[in-house]
């Protein structure tokens, strides 16, 4: 179990008395979403107030550490500089004009999403999809630093890592009916490919930043699906 709190404490403001093991807490990033994503639906009970609290909630969960990725990666990307110059930008503490729209531009885009869902369902997986896919990029990519906040949880990874985040999508297509959560799964590998393909080309490598980036589009996106699919299906 000391995994899974690790994983708890690192992606959340919960925090358990324990060893920290980052290695041995990868595995656990889809579950600790599940658990993220069982708070959203719990909310959808508050009728009126839920696409605000649920928004909230979001940023609150996880401290804002997934928005502060954005916004870094964002500005980093968006400088159109060398490799070199962006993991500086990244690794800068300052706030710039791209990380504000991007974290605008998430916020409205979720808030938005809220409103229109009524699947609630759906909303118990998204954040644990979008958690999946971080193993995805930190297998595919090697980290970008010597040192950082994400290092310790960069490994030689194989399939036992992987099958938590199968097996939590495999259940989304039991629990949910229809064809939502095939459509959603979908999405979710195309994406997360496509974002591993655009870090590839654009950097090479991966940081703690771009992980919390991929997190917070990947999740934005998958409401967005979801919230289309209501509306027009």
């Amino acid at each position: 179990m000391r995994g899974f709190f690790s994983a708890l404490s690192f992606l959340t403001i919960v925090r358990i008395n324990t060893a920290f093991d980052a290695k041995s807490a990868v595995r656990y990033f889809p579950l600790v979403g599940l658990l993220i994503g069982l708070g959203v639906y719990a909310l959808s009970f508050i009728h009126g107030l839920f696409a605000y609290l649920a928004a909230v909630y979001c940023v609150f969960i996880t401290r804002g550490l997934h928005l502060d990725g954005l916004a870094d990666t964002s500005d980093a990307f968006f400088s159109l500089r060398d490799k070199v110059k962006m993991l500086e930008i990244m690794k800068d503490s300052r706030l710039g004009s791209f990380g504000v729209l991007a974290i605008v531009v998430v916020l409205l885009g979720r808030y938005a999403a809220f409103l229109h869902i009524k699947d609630y369902l759906m909303l118990i997986f998204i954040p644990s999809y979008s958690r999946f896919g971080c193993i995805y990029l930190m297998k595919k990519l090697p980290y970008g630093r010597k040192t950082g906040t994400a290092a310790p949880f960069f490994k030689q990874f194989n399939i036992t890592d992987f099958l938590i985040g199968y097996a939590i999508i495999l259940s989304s297509f039991f629990v949910i009916k229809g064809v939502l959560p095939f459509v959603v799964a979908g999405v979710f590998f195309v994406y997360t490919f496509l974002l591993f393909e655009y870090f590839k080309s654009k950097i090479g490598v991966i940081t703690g930043d771009m992980l919390g980036f991929a997190i917070e589009t990947t999740q934005l996106l998958l409401l967005l699906v979801v919230a289309i699919y209501d509306l027009y299906v």
